[in-house]
């Protein structure tokens, strides 16, 4: 958007100007109406012209098995959405609400904080109705999109030989290699919780998580795999500046399965869309992050956020290290941040292959 010349919307003789950016996610705006407002919005409603609905998108969603009815002479779609995106929803100054309102021609009703999370939709025609749904909705994507994820589909790659071979690694990497340039043990991984990512997600209250739980239970035709972990790379270019070091996995049949996971979540509004179609199979041994997140934790605001390590000695000494094979016969629905009794990532659901 220019901001110096930026779109105007006329609204009743009054105008305004028309942001194309979100507001911020944590700034939520109470939702109650002036009764002013709501009056004149009434009164002028039949003088307003016609407001433009993008047919492909009313189409798209009227194949849905959407629950409206009616309520007197009007359409009356209840909507769950997380409260957590209303204020992305609402806008400063109630002005993203004005916009959808008056572009689809129906009345959104926004609950409060502590009321139950259902977004109720009114207008005269079931197409308007459709219209602001679909606007709801694709606002809420761009929300999630700059959420952290929450929970994320993992395979764990952990058993007894696998956890002994990485603590050896770990043992002999700082050992040798620990005066090489930000080596430190607050970069290792858990030993318990070694794992390939397949799909992030941000889920935002318990509905949500009930949703990715039921998709998960629907049949992907998934087999058990031995699974080979042998191997070291990076994520960057530069052995001297890097983020993450990790454990191969190069097998055409865990890449397929892994794939195929993937693309079956990719269609849901609930997961982080992924950055092309093949899974990029890696299980971090060593990431700054990890000490990033440790540092914040015990309260060290000193701590860098863009710190790097030097793995090139790691590398050189280590590249061949083979860590074990290990049988993948679970999925798991992990919560990120969290770990069980086993000291493996809470679950919260695990598909049996």
């Amino acid at each position: 958007m220019d901001v110096l010349r930026p779109k105007i919307l006329n609204i009743d003789g009054r105008k305004y100007r028309l942001n194309t950016d979100d507001c911020c996610l944590n700034e939520y705006v109470e939702p109650e109406i002036d009764k002013a407002e709501k009056q004149m919005h009434n009164s002028k409603a039949s003088e307003r012209l016609p407001s433009y609905v993008e047919r492909d998108d009313i189409e798209e969603e009227e194949s849905d098995d959407l629950n409206i009815y009616m309520e007197g002479d009007r359409c009356v779609l209840k909507l769950e959405a997380p409260n957590i995106f209303y204020g992305l929803i609402i806008g400063r100054n109630r002005e993203n609400l004005k916009n959808l309102e008056y572009q689809t021609r129906t009345r959104i009703k926004i609950p409060g904080m502590r009321e139950n999370n259902v977004i109720t939709i009114k207008g005269e025609q079931r197409a308007n109705v459709i219209a602001a749904k679909s606007k709801i909705d694709a606002i809420i994507k761009r929300g999630r999109f700059k959420q952290s994820m929450t929970h994320f589909v993992s395979l764990p790659m952990v058993n007894p030989i696998v956890i002994d071979n990485y603590l050896a690694f770990k043992k002999i990497v700082l050992d040798e290699c620990g005066q090489c340039r930000g080596v430190t043990e607050l970069l290792f991984q858990d030993q318990f919780k070694l794992h390939l990512t397949i799909t992030c997600f941000v889920l935002c209250n318990a509905a949500e998580i009930k949703r990715a739980i039921k998709l998960m239970e629907q049949p992907m035709n998934l087999k058990s795999l031995d699974v080979l972990v042998s191997g070291l790379d990076y994520m960057n270019d530069d052995p001297s500046e890097v983020n993450v070091l990790y454990a191969k996995v190069e097998s055409p049949e865990i890449q397929m399965l892994a794939d195929k996971i993937q693309t079956f979540f990719q269609d849901c509004d609930l997961a982080l869309q992924p950055r092309n179609n093949h899974v990029k199979l890696h299980i971090t041994l060593m990431n700054s992050g990890f000490y990033n997140y440790q540092s914040s934790v015990n309260g060290d605001s000193g701590n860098k956020s863009h710190l790097t390590f030097d793995a090139r000695k790691i590398i050189e000494k280590f590249n061949d290290y083979t860590f074990g094979t290990v049988q993948l016969s679970e999925v798991h629905l992990s919560q990120r941040h969290t770990f069980e009794s086993n000291g493996y990532y809470k679950s919260s659901f695990v598909l049996k292959l």
